[in-house]
């Protein structure tokens, strides 16, 4: 299961996707897209959390949702 994380980073946002690997995008948006194409083919979450750390939003996906 994959869990890819998007958190607020100074004037941005984050995307965590492993140790080591986080891209900073200006809005949100740009964040959630890009972590939507990354879990492309794949089964797990995107969590969208507040600056606290808190979750504000999960994205749920499986690799049975994809449609060719």
């Amino acid at each position: 299961m994959t869990i890819i994380d998007i958190r607020p980073y100074r004037n941005g946002w984050q995307v965590y996707e492993a140790p080591g690997f986080q891209l900073v995008f200006l809005n949100q948006q740009q964040a959630i897209d890009y972590a939507l194409y990354r879990a492309c083919f794949r089964s797990g979450e995107i969590r969208i959390l507040k600056s606290n750390d808190t979750v504000e939003r999960v994205l749920a996906f499986a690799e049975t949702d994809r449609r060719l």
